[in-house]
């Protein structure tokens, strides 16, 4: 065990116990018996205070070798309660781990070798009294519950004992998680993973295949971010329950209920509102997030510049006659298109005739009507118009004729100009999948209509949850339609690109008298970010970081960005502006190497038996042979972290690089919400039909409700998660509890 030695050598028996007890058991005589080593009573004292101090030396290097070798065998879990979570206003919590050095590589090796088997795992009395352990536990559950007074107290007991999770304790419930406990049993040492949050800004990459705990891992880093006090928003593409739940309880626990908004297009109608393509920097992208879903490969490209142009025209004309845009107008108004080009026509000859460039316009409208509906006139009009309304061919002649000079009233002109059949066909791809997004109920959620008075849903935009310091839960229903999913997901990124861009240029305060631009704290969390993230997900990751944006994106694979994107250099171009890594257990050896290939090769130790005998009968020498062993100690260069040992992760452990790839090896704690009373029961009936529609809760090795059995309260389903609080005029009793 000494410090300088070649060889660690702690796969071994602790043959520290015997020194350490005859070192007692000497300790025991010279105190209290010294004239059995003939010695005077005080010099016996001395003798067996030395040899208790050797003997508590020896047990406590035996300790650390049993303790060692229980970690390579079994793996730990961590629970912690929501209100003890370490948040900090200067760290971020990843969990519990080490710094993965050489050393730890060399006890990987150490580990893998036959001779260590038997210490590396659980032998077979070890296993039975594991068995032991789980039925003493379940005829202790079944007594306290069912059996005599008497035999109650024993039965709590005996509980307790066999449930008291500690390394010494032989019958104690072992979880199994799955891949190598070696690989978190080689750090002994566990402290607080920390990430600096001034380092956040350079973004967070987490991967791992599914039910490997990405999305428990989310609700550690979006719950530290809301008793923080930063803007929370989280996107969850497929729903999660246990994650809605949970991000609403954290809201009421740090005491910012009435900034909690749900937007879920699954239960619109316990939704906010949300207009993905109402607010804008520039009015082209309206027309850009409405027809970023589309097919752009091969002939398609063609049709979707089409669309395009026309939303963009439609969009112009919307804004300038003073009407916010919806996917529902967007629909209206590209499809059947003569109506918005008289509203605009009308809007455009009446600005004109103010500045004196079409005055009378209104009688030659007239007249050229009466030529139009006069069949003996025979007046020369394009066949495409020849079936339209006299009024409208009408205004479109007099449009050519008077050559107004505005881009947006010659496009229209233009298509209304288009026979009927030709205009379907070009916009063929945007009107079904408008139509997809304006269709039921979700019609309302994302088109919603500014002036109903009988539809209390609030209607919030990136800009206002910023300035409120807001916390969003945005549940897509991706299992029911991944395509309206995508296509609100894309809409709600490039929005918040659009927002980032604001914040940048003039701050949360443009105004400010010193000019100062005073940005926010936004942490985004995309959980599945390959159901989302397109062409305007490259400037999220790229640029944002400057406008005091954090995001931090969960995915299963580097193939899904590729295969979502269409591009392998865009999907690297994503990927490469991640300055952070977390990767949990992945399938793929490719996805692996984004860490394996970024920490550098060590030298390990190894060991080396040589024996051999040599031959040397001679003639007087009186020597017939000679024999020979030797240890031979070598050291061979090998990957730090090699691929192998990410796809044979426990559940819930990852390798983390941070802040310059420094390396760290984590246990995600597992969330534990006990005697949690801060979920409406309201709010919990939602989260039980989504349990029953799709389960995505990544729980590690049971699926078990962790708010099952809590006291909770509520006002009745509602329709804004602000109104699902507490009533501060009821007694709170079991919440303060």
């Amino acid at each position: 065990m000494s410090g300088g030695a070649v060889l660690e050598a702690k796969l071994r028996p602790p043959v520290e116990l015997w020194s350490a007890a005859v070192a007692f058991g000497c300790g025991l005589i010279a105190a209290f018996e010294p004239w059995v080593l003939m010695m005077p009573p005080q010099l016996g004292l001395i003798c067996a205070a030395l040899a208790f101090a050797f003997a508590w030396l020896r047990a406590s290097q035996a300790v650390e070798v049993l303790r060692y070798q229980h970690g390579l065998k079994y793996c730990k879990v961590t629970k912690a309660a929501p209100h003890k979570l370490p948040v900090t206003p200067d760290q971020l919590y990843l969990g519990e781990g080490f710094e993965w050095t050489q050393l730890h590589t060399q006890r990987k090796v150490d580990a893998s070798q036959p001779s260590a088997r038997e210490f590396v795992i659980p032998g077979r009395r070890e296993r039975a009294l594991r068995k032991f352990g789980e039925r003493l536990r379940e005829w202790a559950s079944h007594r306290a519950r069912q059996g005599r007074v008497l035999m109650r107290p024993v039965a709590a007991a005996a509980l307790i004992a066999t449930s008291h999770d500690v390394w010494w304790n032989p019958v104690a419930p072992q979880p199994d998680l799955g891949g190598s406990p070696i690989l978190h049993g080689v750090g002994f040492h566990d402290r607080p993973v920390t990430l600096r949050q001034s380092e956040r800004n350079g973004h967070l990459l987490v991967l791992g295949t599914t039910r490997v705990g990405k999305t428990r891992l989310l609700e550690l880093l979006a719950s530290q971010d809301i008793h923080a006090g930063h803007v929370t928003i989280v996107i969850d593409p497929k729903g999660d329950a246990d994650l809605m739940l949970r991000l609403y309880a954290e809201a009421q626990r740090a005491g910012r209920g009435e900034q909690f908004y749900i937007f879920h297009l699954g239960y619109p109608d316990i939704s906010a509102r949300y207009n993905g393509i109402g607010s804008f920097s520039r009015i082209t992208e309206v027309a850009t997030r409405a027809t970023n879903p589309l097919p752009s490969s091969g002939n398609s490209a063609a049709f979707k510049e089409f669309s395009w142009r026309f939303s963009n025209i439609v969009a112009q004309a919307q804004v300038a006659l003073g009407r916010v845009p919806t996917y529902q107008t967007l629909l209206r108004d590209v499809t059947g298109i003569d109506p918005l080009f008289m509203d605009y026509a009308h809007l455009a000859l009446k600005r004109e005739e103010a500045a004196g460039r079409a005055q009378g316009w209104r009688d030659r409208w007239q007249s050229l009507q009466d030529e139009i509906g006069n069949p003996k006139a025979k007046f020369p009009l394009p066949r495409a118009l020849q079936d339209r309304d006299p009024s409208l061919a009408a205004m479109v002649v007099l449009v050519k004729e008077l050559r107004i000079a505005d881009s947006v009233l010659a496009g229209l002109a233009a298509a209304v100009s288009y026979e009927k059949t030709f205009y379907e066909k070009i916009i063929a791809s945007l009107g079904p999948f408008l139509e997809k997004l304006t269709t039921g109920e979700i019609a309302k959620l994302i088109s919603p209509d500014y002036f109903d008075p009988d539809d209390p849903r609030p209607v919030f935009d990136w800009m206002q949850i910023i300035r409120q310091g807001g916390i969003v839960y945005v549940g897509l229903d991706a299992l029911s339609d991944a395509v309206v999913a995508s296509a609100v997901g894309n809409a709600m990124l490039a929005d918040l690109v659009s927002v980032g861009g604001k914040l940048y240029k003039t701050g949360l305060e443009p105004n400010r008298a010193d000019g100062k631009i005073v940005l926010p704290t936004v942490c985004l969390h995309a959980d599945e970010v390959n159901e989302i993230c397109g062409p305007e997900f490259v400037p999220m990751v790229n640029k944002l970081g400057g406008s005091g944006f954090r995001i931090t994106a969960y995915t299963q694979s580097l193939f899904d960005f590729e295969a979502k994107l269409g591009d392998r250099a865009r999907a690297n171009q994503i990927i490469d502006n991640f300055n952070h890594v977390v990767m949990l257990r992945v399938r793929s050896a490719a996805t692996a190497k984004l860490v394996t290939e970024q920490v550098p090769s060590v030298d390990v130790t190894t060991l080396a038996v040589v024996s051999g005998v040599t031959d040397t009968a001679a003639a007087g020498t009186g020597i017939d042979f000679t024999s020979n062993n030797q240890d031979r100690v070598a050291t061979t260069k090998t990957e730090m972290i090699t691929a192998a040992d990410i796809l044979e992760l426990p559940k819930g452990q990852a390798f983390a690089l941070l802040e310059g790839n420094r390396r760290y090896k984590i246990r995600i704690p597992q969330p534990d919400a006990a005697n949690d009373a801060l979920i409406p029961e309201s709010l919990r009936a939602v989260a039980e039909d989504m349990r029953a529609r799709y389960r995505t809760s990544e729980s590690w090795w049971t699926e078990k409700d962790w708010l099952a059995g809590q006291p909770l309260f509520g006002t009745g389903v509602g329709i804004v998660v602000n109104d699902l609080a507490p009533d501060p005029d009821e007694p709170q009793q079991e919440a303060a509890a």
